[in-house]
């Protein structure tokens, strides 16, 4: 099973996060592939825009994979590990890739943690009437370092600073209110909506639209 899938069409790439049923969490298999999805899609190319989406109804991104880390733990696999192993890197423990072209993240449903840093990392966020959005780390004892850089230059200090300190979500109507997307449509026109702003964006020179 793929864990993110792409493709393109008429210069759009969509890049799926493709894990429903944990909520499109960002596990160590699906973070992995992401980076060779964002890779292919940079040296595409063919593929002038990106779209990041969520495949189901319920998340674009729920965030960290918490059970498989609770899984490991409980396995013994991190105990089990040398001390002198390399660190495996994933895509919620990085900053956003500059891919050198345009993004625009469709948020269907959930976007928590890690999954809202990835679409804070997008050029343009729209999102279904479902949405959710919040930073939760506080509540587990973590710090957003992604986030606590990019959320004041996109909603402002306060309303950063609330979502930062206070790890509660937002809903869509909020999440348009302090500029943290820029549209909301409901779920069936999401990818409809995401797809056609890519295309108008495609319809402008597109070295210019880069170098933008």
């Amino acid at each position: 099973m793929a864990y993110v899938l792409y493709e393109v069409n008429d210069h759009v790439a969509t890049i799926t996060l493709n894990r429903p049923e944990r909520m499109n969490a960002l596990g160590s298999e699906l973070g992995a592939e992401l980076r060779e999805a964002e890779a292919t899609f940079a040296a595409d190319d063919d593929a002038w825009i990106g779209i990041y989406t969520g495949a189901g109804d319920r998340a674009f991104c729920a965030g960290r994979d918490l059970k498989e880390v609770a899984e490991g733990a409980s396995s013994g696999a991190s105990s089990a590990a040398p001390s002198n192993a390399p660190r495996r890197s994933n895509a919620f423990e990085q900053g956003p890739a500059d891919l050198g072209k345009p993004t625009i993240a469709a948020i269907n449903g959930a976007a928590y943690g890690g999954g809202l840093e990835k679409a804070l990392g997008c050029d343009i966020r729209i999102c279904s009437e479902n949405a959710r959005l919040a930073l939760a780390e506080v509540k587990v004892g973590l710090c957003p370092p992604n986030g606590s850089f990019s959320l004041p230059r996109l909603v402002g200090l306060s309303n950063a600073m609330w979502l930062l300190l206070s790890g509660e979500p937002v809903d869509a109507p909020e999440a348009l209110r302090m500029g943290l997307v820029s549209r909301v449509v409901s779920q069936e026109e999401l990818m409809p909506m995401a797809t056609a702003m890519a295309a108008t964006i495609a319809a402008n020179a597109p070295l210019a639209v880069r170098a933008t």
